[in-house]
């Protein structure tokens, strides 16, 4: 039997299990709508409306037993009678072939545990993923198509993460429902799946993130609010407590209480936001303090890998270390936020602190100031960057955490931190211990989404930066993982921002910037995605855009392990536009980060050169060769493969060729 695949992209199996490759979108396209057609094969009228109605009909009936032929033969080594010719009718002998979808739709209405693990086990991705252009009326199908086996999708995967529930696999049940809405997006039944879900594990700050990430898509692109059932769902959900009970609508099967999963089962850090406090009474530092708490909640929630979670229980400017236990215990947390704001006329000083309670101790300190001239404005700004500090200390304990134990000991979430504490490091050593530790992490399970995605970035780290060899076959593994990750967390920053960067890789600068701005707008708070689209702007040629991008990438995050990298890029930018003297400055800023790369300081010597300071620039040359021995300007057009501009290339190494370098 030949097995053949719509769902995700068209395969086809041999009965030994070896890929069948197809030639050509035409044969790909007649063999997925004969593959969608087993019950009844379409006429040859049929097929050539579809495929050839732009050519006259003796031309269009020709192309048409080309086509046959051609399918015959690639399928002619499996038997000589796959496709059948009957009369004025072209079908698959269903002797010889089994259909995936041709399974799911027997699967669909059977309500059994086995059903439902098999017919979501089919589904590996849209129908036909990637299949268009034959031509309008072939495309017009297709999406017809796609649309039908959607709203079965949608069926199925419902009544899996309902299932999954009821067995109290909640992590398992918040996977099914992100899917929900990965497939219909602007659907209110696939949303409310998903927050009722979160709202029952304790999530409210998530939850309620969700509604208004939905609300705001539905007012945008089809100026509609939610319906009245979402929106009664909402108000339980603003409610207060964790919402262990809120009450699951009449048809679903899960309506037994559902204890929070344990932080090492699910891999997830724990961490609370409590109130910050107000030293005095004013009424505008009680706003902003509330305001603030609401705000680092959401965008803390932005990071898929934390368990965020809300305290309605107030604290001085300082937690006691009875306070620290007592929340700790209550929810279950591996760290709190906390802090406390002041004001004096327009002057404006915040203390943020990050509490680990198991130890009853302070593991990060930081205070900023600002001046209130627009409250809002300095909510957002505060708001923001308190978010991205606590999540990159966050990632660096995590990686602590796993220092001393054995790769074999890890479990996959360990995998993955342990891979990024060591990716941070920046060296091509430690760039290949980081992707042994992110395959081990997908090893041990293969739907963790953030795994391949930062496999795919360390990946496309050593092309531009460690030197590694066969960049094209680098790249396409890099973009397979990428994609992946995408299409396992449709709604992560991460994944967006890995395939972003592998676009931008292989100098595809639009797909590359689709991504990134869907990155950031997934995760507003995820510095390295507002650096990776001025990257890609910048090469792209809209240098003040990009250069915007590396000013918030450095604000939001100024302590972010890739702040070095920031600057870099930034460099970069301005060297690009011709601002020497910022650029030399943004360079040498980047040279100062302990795990900086050696390019910071071949662009601090280009621009040096350019303004004509030979002294320095020399004395920077000398530095570079130092870091890097043997380079010389050859070697430098070579690692910019990632440039498609020829001037870029030209500012940048013929200021290195100026400085001295060889």
């Amino acid at each position: 039997m030949i097995r053949i695949n719509l769902f995700g992209k068209l395969s086809v199996t041999g009965s030994g299990g070896e890929q069948i490759p197809l030639a050509g979108a035409k044969t790909q396209g007649l063999l997925a709508y004969l593959a969608l057609n087993t019950e009844m094969p379409p006429t040859r009228d049929q097929i050539i409306a579809l495929f050839w109605g732009d050519r006259f009909s003796d031309q269009a009936r020709q192309s048409l037993r080309q086509a046959i032929a051609k399918l015959k033969r690639t399928l002619a080594d499996e038997a000589d009678d796959v496709v059948l010719t009957e009369h004025d009718r072209v079908g698959l002998n269903p002797d010889r072939v089994q259909v995936d979808i041709d399974e799911f739709g027997r699967l669909v209405n059977d309500t059994s545990p086995e059903a439902i693990k098999r017919a979501v086990s089919l589904l590996s991705g849209p129908l036909l993923d990637g299949l268009y252009g034959q031509q309008a009326d072939f495309d017009d199908w297709i999406v017809s198509e796609r649309q039908r086996f959607s709203t079965l999708s949608l069926k199925v995967l419902e009544r899996a993460a309902e299932y999954e529930l009821m067995q109290g696999k909640t992590q398992s049940a918040l996977d099914y429902a992100r899917r929900i809405v990965a497939i219909d997006p602007l659907r209110d039944a696939g949303q409310m799946v998903l927050i009722r879900i979160l709202a029952q594990q304790g999530e409210r700050a998530a939850a309620i993130q969700t509604f208004n990430a939905y609300q705001k898509t539905l007012k945008d692109e089809l100026g509609v609010e939610p319906g009245p059932e979402l929106l009664k769902l909402m108000q339980e959900v603003r409610g207060e407590g964790f919402f262990a009970n809120v009450a699951a609508p009449e048809h679903s099967v899960a309506a037994a209480p559902i204890a929070a999963a344990a932080v090492h089962e699910t891999g997830r850090m724990s961490v609370a936001v409590v109130p910050f406090a107000t030293i005095a009474s004013d009424s505008q530092d009680t706003f902003l303090a509330a305001g603030l708490t609401e705000d680092v909640i959401t965008n803390l929630s932005r990071f898929s890998w934390l368990d965020v979670k809300a305290s309605s229980e107030g604290a001085g400017p300082r937690l006691t270390s009875a306070e620290m236990s007592a929340f700790g215990k209550e929810l279950g947390l591996d760290y709190i936020v906390h802090g406390s704001l002041r004001s004096q006329d327009k002057h404006i000083r915040l203390t943020a602190q990050l509490a680990e309670p198991r130890n009853a101790r302070y593991v990060w300190v930081t205070r900023y100031d600002r001046q209130a001239d627009d409250l809002f404005a300095v909510q957002d700004e505060l708001s923001e960057t308190i978010a991205a500090s606590v999540e990159a200390e966050l990632e660096r304990l995590a990686g602590r955490s796993t220092r001393d134990v054995a790769l074999e000991n890890m479990n996959a979430w360990d995998c993955y931190h342990r891979g990024l504490a060591i990716q941070y490091e920046f060296n091509a050593d430690t760039n290949l211990t980081a992707q042994k530790h992110f395959r081990r992490a997908i090893e041990l399970d293969p739907n963790f989404g953030l795994a391949y995605a930062r496999l795919s970035y360390a990946i496309v780290i050593s092309t531009i930066y460690f030197e590694a060899e066969g960049v094209a076959e680098l790249l396409d593994e890099a973009l397979d993982l990428a994609r992946t990750a995408a299409r396992l967390e449709p709604d992560d920053a991460v994944a967006r921002f890995a395939l972003g960067r592998v676009h931008l890789a292989r100098g595809e600068y639009d797909r590359s910037i689709t991504n990134l701005k869907a990155a950031v707008e997934l995760n507003p708070g995820m510095a390295q995605a507002h650096c990776g689209l001025g990257d890609s702007m910048a090469y792209s040629g809209r240098l003040d855009e990009a250069i915007g991008c590396f000013e918030e990438a450095v604000r939001i995050s100024p302590s972010d392990p890739y702040r070095w990298a920031f600057l870099a890029y930034g460099a970069t930018a301005f060297l690009f536009k011709g601002d020497y003297e910022a650029a030399a400055k943004w360079a040498a800023e980047a040279e100062a980060v302990p795990n900086a790369h050696y390019w910071p300081t071949a662009i601090r010597a280009s621009a040096l050169a350019h303004l004509g300071q030979a002294e320095q620039a020399a004395d920077a040359v000398a530095e570079l060769r130092r870091l890097r021995p043997g380079i010389d300007s050859d070697f430098v057009r070579d690692r910019l493969f990632y440039l498609r501009d020829p001037k870029h290339v030209e500012t940048y190494v013929s200021g290195l060729q100026k400085a001295g370098l060889a």
